[in-house]
Order: C-alpha cells, then sequence, then structure tokens
C-alpha cells in the first residue's frame, strides 16, 4: 500500500505523520503550524508544558481563514495532560483550559504525559519542587484513577481518543488491565539510537501504536559533543545513496517500522522537506543498517527526575 501524510496508522487510526511543537520557539509555532497545514500536515501535537499551545490555535484557524484546510476538524490534534493534573479533580480543568488555548470544542487525542504525578503547588503550576530542589513527586496520585477521569473526557466528546505518554510497559499495562476505553497510543523517544524495538512490538501486540517524539535525535542539533543520528555515517551515506537528506532517511525508516512520527521544526523550508519521505523507500539491508545504529550508540535524550525523591523516570 502506498504511504502518504494522511495514511492512518492501523493501531490508533491517526495519521502517521505530523508536526511536533516541543521545543519550538516562541513567536514562530503560529507560523509553523499555518506552512505544515498549507503543504498538507493534517496532524498537530500540542502540550500544555510546552507553553505554546495558544500559538498551535492561532495558527490552526488562520489557517482556516485562508483555506489550507476545510473544517478545523480535518486536523488531527494532540494534546497532553500535565503531571499536575492527574488527580481525578483536575482532569478536566485541565481538558477545559487546553481547548480555550487551542480555541476549539474538541481534539482528537489527549494523553497522560508522563506516568509520574507531581503536586500541585500555589505559584509552581508546571514545576513544584519540593524541599531538597527536586520535582515534588505526588505519591497519592494514581494512574488508574487518572485513566478513569480521562474516559469521561471520552463519554462527554470533549476528546475522541486517549493515550499514554512515557509510560514503561508494565505501567501500560496496569492501564489496561483496568480499561474501559483502551489507550490507543504510547508516546515516546524513539529514534536510530533509541530503536525501542521491545516497546514497539509490545504495543503492536495490544493493538497501541508507537508515537515517536525526538525522532531524529537531534534536541541540541549545535552541541557536535553529544550523539545524534542525523551525524552517524550510516545516515549519511544512506542520504547520499538515496539523494534525500539525514533527516528524510530517518524519518523514512520510522514510517516503514510502522512509528507514527511527528519532527519538530520552525523552519519553514524543513516542514515541507521533512515530508518528502513517501517517494523512496529504504531497501531491508539499509532499514537492517540503520537497526544496528541503536546496539552501537545506545543513547537515551530525556530522562527527567520525575520519580520520588528526583529519581529519573527511565532505568538507563
Amino acid at each position: 500500500m502506498q504511504l502518504s501524510m494522511t495514511s492512518r496508522d492501523p493501531h490508533a487510526n491517526m495519521p502517521i505523520f505530523g508536526l511536533g511543537t516541543w521545543r519550538s520557539d516562541k513567536g514562530r509555532v503560529k507560523d509553523a503550524v499555518m506552512e505544515s497545514l498549507r503543504v498538507g500536515y493534517v496532524h498537530l501535537d500540542a502540550a500544555q508544558v510546552y507553553e505554546n499551545q495558544e500559538e498551535v490555535g492561532e495558527g490552526l484557524h488562520e489557517a482556516k481563514s485562508k483555506g489550507y484546510v476545510k473544517e478545523l476538524s480535518d486536523v488531527w490534534i494532540t494534546s497532553k495532560l500535565w503531571n499536575t493534573d492527574h488527580r481525578p479533580e483536575h482532569v478536566r480543568p485541565a481538558c477545559d483550559r487546553i481547548l480555550r488555548e487551542l480555541k476549539v470544542p474538541k481534539i482528537q487525542q489527549l494523553l497522560i504525559h508522563w506516568p509520574t504525578a507531581l503536586k500541585k503547588l500555589d505559584g509552581a503550576p508546571l514545576w513544584p519542587k519540593d524541599a531538597k530542589g527536586n520535582h515534588a513527586y505526588d505519591s497519592e496520585a494514581d494512574n488508574k484513577a487518572t485513566w478513569r477521569e480521562m474516559e469521561k473526557l471520552v463519554d462527554e466528546g470533549l476528546v475522541e481518543t486517549i493515550g499514554l505518554s512515557n509510560f514503561n510497559e508494565e505501567e501500560v499495562q496496569e492501564i489496561l488491565d483496568i480499561a474501559r476505553i483502551k489507550p490507543v497510543c504510547n508516546q515516546i523517544e524513539c529514534h536510530p539510537y533509541l530503536p525501542q524495538d521491545e516497546m514497539r512490538t509490545f504495543l503492536h501486540s495490544k493493538g497501541m501504536a508507537l508515537v515517536a517524539y525526538s525522532p531524529l535525535s537531534n534536541l541540541d542539533p549545535n552541541d557536535a559533543s553529544k550523539p545524534c543520528a542525523l551525524r552517524d555515517d550510516t545516515i549519511l551515506g544512506l542520504a547520499k545513496k538515496y539523494t534525500k537528506s539525514p533527516a528524510q532517511i530517518i524519518l523514512r525508516w520510522h514510517v516503514q517500522m510502522k512509528n507514527v512520527v511527528i519532527p519538530k521544526t520552525v523552519t519553514l523550508s524543513r516542514i515541507s522537506e521533512n515530508k518528502e519521505i513517501f517517494d523512496f523507500e529504504l531497501s531491508e539491508e539499509d532499514m537492517a543498517a540503520i537497526g544496528e545504529m541503536g546496539k552501537k550508540h545506545h543513547h537515551r535524550l530525556v530522562n527527567p527526575g520525575f520519580r520520588a525523591g528526583g529519581a529519573p523516570v527511565f532505568k538507563q
């Protein structure tokens, strides 16, 4: 089957390619959203903690006014419940705030952003700290109770689907065991240096999609001292072979691995460049070569100290 930007993942029924907005420069997100919709994107990934959802909403509405999209509902919008809103009484107000910021009556997907709750403290709405300076872990919050409130948002028509982000296999299974409405995906860091093969197999076995954030492994693209798959000799060689950019090679790898992928950029030319991955296919041999990169250079970029006592979320 010929894939395109509007192709749907068979597990989550969501577009397989979208625009990420994490770490996008404030003041440039609106134009990035507008350009992405102008050139054919139909999937936007957002979150409260990115602190740019209002710009996402502005770009969405202006794109509609210019005729880039016919209806707001034609665009798949994912947002995320932040760590300070895990307690049941905070879930609905957090969703209402997301809808206000985006200026839409509903969104297509809401995820629990992290499996770890933080306390809601006055004066620190996003990043509460404890007396030792660690993130203020909320030991009384329960992901299962949070999930039940998320299900109510689907019942009320405020969100179409619900899912998870940054959950490990045990935490995903814990939700599956009690879910009335099943999570459709787990959004996680995934790139050639962290290919997430075991998690992908697990998620697909449960009928869930893997959504890949930081798909190019370039959180700090200007820091040559940090590993970055875009600079890897394997990727550079394949870029030359296929007459594509290194980013296009990696994004094509994601698509062929059956990941949903959401590359972030506010550079308008790259928004167009990134989508040009549906006119070629990597050979099995070349896919295997990219798969070997994670064995040689296993590297996780994102691992905040959100667990009790400031412990990192993931075991390295």
